[in-house]
This record gives C-alpha cells, sequence and structure tokens, in this order.
C-alpha cells in the first residue's frame, strides 16, 4: 500500500494532485436582509444582491429551488472532473445541527462550499483561519477532519485567535485578526496577502502570519478595493511568469512581485460578479475556467494556456468560484 504523501504547498502553479473541494448544504437566509442588504455585503455580484431581500428567512432551496439544485450539481461535476483526472479530492464533512445553529445572524447560514477561506496550507503548515464574516465561523468545524488527517501525515498545525462575532453591518469596524484562504497566494518564498476590502482579511491578520512563518517566507499586503471580497478576485498566477489581473481591485496598483509578468486583464465587473479572475490552476498552463468566460479563454489559449470550462454560474453568485471551490492539499512542481 502506497504510504499518503506529504502535505505540500508551495506555489499557485503546481501540479494540483490533492485537494479539498467544498460541498453544497441548504440554509436559511437571514432574516433581517428583507429590510435590504448591508453596505459591508458590498462585493456580493449585483444579481444576488437584487434577489436577497426577497429570499429573506427562507431556506436556499424553497427560494431558488432551480438555483440550489444547480449549485449543488455544478459543485458535484467539479470533483467528477478533477477524480477523472487521478486527482485525490477530500471533502469537508456535513455540518451537525448544533453546528449550524452556532454563530446565527438571523438564519442558518452557512456556505461550506467555499473551502478556500477556512483553511490556509503554506508548505507543509495546516493553518485554520479566522474569518470576518460571523456566519462563516462554523466552516472550520467540517474541515477538522482533514486537518486532523493532515496532522496525522506530519503537517504543522495552526490556529488563528477567534475573533469575536459582530453585526453583519459592523463588518468593515470589527476588530481582528481576520485571515481568509482567498487573501493568500502562494509565490515560492514570497506570499501576497489582500487587505482591506473590509469583508475579510485585515492588517492585523497579515501580521499574525507574517509573525506565524517568520524569516522563512516574505509576507506582501496588498492592499484592496471594497468593491471585492478577496485578493483572488482578480488574480489568477497560470504558471510563473503569466498572471490573469484585475487591475481596478488593487488601491495602490499591482503587486510589485508582477512587474515582469505577463498579464491577461479582466475587467471589475467580470471579476466580481462572473468572478472571472478567480480560476483553478491544475498544472503550470494548465487551468479550468467558468465555462461563460469566453474571451479569457481565448486570450489564455493564445498564451499557450490548457483551458478547461465547465459551468459554474450556478455557485458564482455568492461571490465564489473554481479557486474559492478548493483548497490543495499537495501541489507538485514539476523537475526542470
Amino acid at each position: 500500500m502506497t504510504a499518503p504523501r506529504r502535505i505540500h504547498v508551495t506555489h499557485e502553479w503546481g501540479v494540483l494532485e490533492e485537494t479539498v473541494v467544498g460541498r453544497v448544504i441548504d440554509f436559511t437566509f437571514p432574516a433581517g436582509l428583507a429590510h435590504g442588504v448591508p453596505d459591508s455585503l458590498g462585493f456580493l455580484p449585483e444579481r444576488t444582491r437584487a434577489q436577497l431581500p426577497r429570499w429573506a428567512g427562507r431556506s436556499w432551496s424553497d427560494a431558488d429551488p432551480e438555483g440550489y439544485g444547480a449549485c449543488v450539481a455544478q459543485v458535484e461535476g467539479l470533483v467528477r472532473f478533477l477524480t477523472g483526472r487521478g486527482t485525490t479530492v477530500h471533502r469537508p464533512r456535513a455540518l451537525t445541527p448544533m453546528e449550524l445553529r452556532s454563530y446565527e445572524d438571523g438564519g442558518q447560514f452557512s456556505m461550506q462550499t467555499f473551502v478556500r477561506d477556512p483553511l490556509l496550507v503554506i508548505g507543509d503548515h495546516v493553518i485554520e483561519t479566522a474569518l470576518r464574516l460571523p456566519a462563516r465561523y462554523k466552516e472550520r468545524f467540517g474541515l477538522r477532519p482533514v486537518i486532523d488527517e493532515a496532522a496525522a501525515r506530519g503537517a504543522r498545525r495552526s490556529v488563528v485567535p477567534p475573533p469575536a462575532p459582530v453585526p453583519v453591518p459592523d463588518l468593515r469596524t470589527a476588530t481582528g485578526p481576520f485571515l481568509e484562504g482567498g487573501d493568500v497566494l502562494l509565490f515560492g518564498k514570497d506570499i501576497l496577502v489582500g487587505h482591506g476590502s473590509g469583508a475579510a482579511t485585515d492588517m492585523a491578520g497579515v501580521r499574525w502570519l507574517e509573525e506565524l512563518l517568520g524569516d522563512d517566507h516574505r509576507v506582501h499586503p496588498v492592499p484592496l478595493s471594497d468593491r471585492v471580497i478577496h485578493l483572488d478576485d482578480g488574480l489568477t498566477a497560470v504558471r510563473e511568469g503569466l498572471a490573469v489581473v484585475c487591475r481596478e481591485q488593487f488601491t495602490d496598483g499591482l503587486p510589485a512581485l508582477l512587474a515582469d509578468w505577463e498579464l491577461i486583464e479582466v475587467d471589475l465587473w467580470d471579476a466580481v460578479n462572473l468572478l472571472a479572475g478567480n480560476s483553478l490552476v491544475l498544472a503550470p498552463g494548465e487551468v479550468l475556467v467558468d465555462e461563460r468566460l469566453h474571451r479569457l479563454a481565448e486570450s489564455l489559449t493564445a498564451h499557450d494556456v490548457t483551458v478547461h470550462t465547465l459551468p459554474y454560474d450556478a455557485v458564482t453568485p455568492f461571490a465564489g468560484g473554481f479557486r474559492c471551490s478548493h483548497h490543495p492539499l499537495v501541489r507538485t512542481l514539476p523537475v526542470r
């Protein structure tokens, strides 16, 4: 019997050998949304913000049965695609009724789909992060069996101090540290960490990660617009030297790390509403993108990138795409 591989992720573009993929669960939309969507949720796609007041207080499967069913099918389609390539796929366990009731804010809300955020793997270090949106705190519980198994395979384990919950309208002034996986991109010893959106990672979270990693890594804070939730809304490192970027999300300009890279640009509307900057890198120069993104697929192909497409339009309304829906446990860089 082959021994399990060691947990190891150092770059965004290594060959994806083992990963966690989220699950879709039914939930109740917070009743308070009937009075309007707070500014703190301004990162949501336009279509979703328009629908939320009508869905408030209702279960997803009741409020939007077609969308709910399609979301389930599309996430399971992603799993089949990855396993069909030989990628080992883990899933979070379903939350218990008691876990679902924890950190309530007007409804049993939880999106176990976007496993990128409550988990962070850097090298052989597995980190349980601290999410800013209180209703998402509970996502860690479903991932703990995965983290336990990683630790049993020799991975180091750390936990960001859990923050005190605040009402959703007060998210932007909440006190962290907050650290979310969607804000962290790995470039070997250099790590970009987005902050400042007001809905996810803050500078306290950036400093926490910097202290944890010490001199082994260089952590680069990247200020973001509040129009996006995470750095990976508008940044995908497709291979060394080539990235998909949304310039409009970077309030202080593109990270210096990308100064000499070739860039394929997407606009802010596509980044927010279609998650155009949130692709899944399968290997250096091989990506999975939403089938609606025809121009992006053509641009990637023109840069000698192998492009795969799947439907994901029922998932992206909740501000997450293909990168958000998985978190690598083992990525291998080809030997040069």
